[in-house]
């Protein structure tokens, strides 16, 4: 097995792209932390991992809160004894009623052959509430879990660390202004922890999906996503079974020669 005897925590593995990346790792012999702030849905996580035969514990914390993330550490070394793997998977995806009806109406005019009539409003209609909520969980986790993280790694020397990006931060979408920013901003991030800790053994890389069939596109109906998926020359959203084959390979021994990279798996949506 390809993890074996390794300790992962998967942040937001409660549901989603982070619940089936923990069925994944426990397959392959690790021991997965399953992070979430919902208890009901991360308790539900660890009961999936624990009928298949792997072991799972649940840690609950808000990761955009720094005290928290801290003490989920502390709880989970304490527990465990260390910490070998980390994915910074947890997210969230928001979309106001507004923009969403703007969506709605443009996909309708290019459909039909005409110009959309108006632009989406994301950014003119955002509050800070939304922008800051966005940016904390998933750049501000992101980075609260990796100063933790390292913490553990760097002394002994070993450590893979996995954070979720996004084509949205690699090409930009129309209507998403936070989550663009947000994602993009991991991207910086891992590239610049990647150089500085390589020399200490740990493996920083990220994961840049196209749109995948999980929660965070329930913001969108069913024509949003038809029409996402015929821009891709596959034609299809992608599965969470896709994206945690690539987490995978980035948390075992075959990416020993892959460092700041950002691995891309979208159907053909950016190439």
């Amino acid at each position: 097995m390809k993890l074996d005897g390794r300790i992962a925590l998967i942040t937001g593995a409660g549901s989603g792209l982070g619940r089936e990346i923990a069925r994944t790792f426990a397959r392959e012999g690790a021991k997965v932390a399953i992070n979430d702030v919902n208890k009901e849905t991360a308790a539900a996580a660890v009961r999936e991992v624990e009928a298949a035969g792997g072991a799972a514990r649940a840690f609950i914390a808000d990761v955009s809160d720094s005290v928290e993330v801290a003490a989920m550490f502390e709880h989970l070394v304490d527990e465990w004894g260390t910490i070998d793997i980390l994915v910074n998977n947890a997210g969230v995806a928001v979309m106001s009623d507004e923009v969403k009806a703007n969506f709605a109406a443009n996909i309708q005019a290019m459909l039909s052959g005409t110009k959309p009539a108006t632009s989406l409003g994301a950014t003119r209609s955002m509050t800070d509430s939304h922008w800051r909520r966005t940016l904390s969980i998933h750049l501000d986790g992101t980075f609260y879990c990796t100063r933790e993280a390292l913490k553990v790694m760097e002394p002994k020397g070993f450590g893979k660390i996995i954070n979720m990006a996004s084509v949205a931060g690699t090409t930009g979408l129309s209507g998403s202004p936070d989550y663009c920013a947000a994602k993009g901003g991991i991207i910086a991030l891992t590239k610049s922890v990647a150089r500085e800790v390589i020399g200490r053994g740990i493996y920083v890389n990220a994961i840049a999906p196209g749109f995948v069939d999980t929660p965070l596109l329930e913001v969108m109906d069913e024509t949003m996503l038809r029409v996402i998926a015929m821009q891709s020359p596959i034609g299809r959203l992608g599965t969470p079974a896709e994206i945690a084959a690539v987490a995978l390979y980035l948390a075992s021994e075959d990416s020993s020669f892959t460092v700041g990279q950002v691995i891309s798996p979208n159907g053909g949506y950016y190439m």
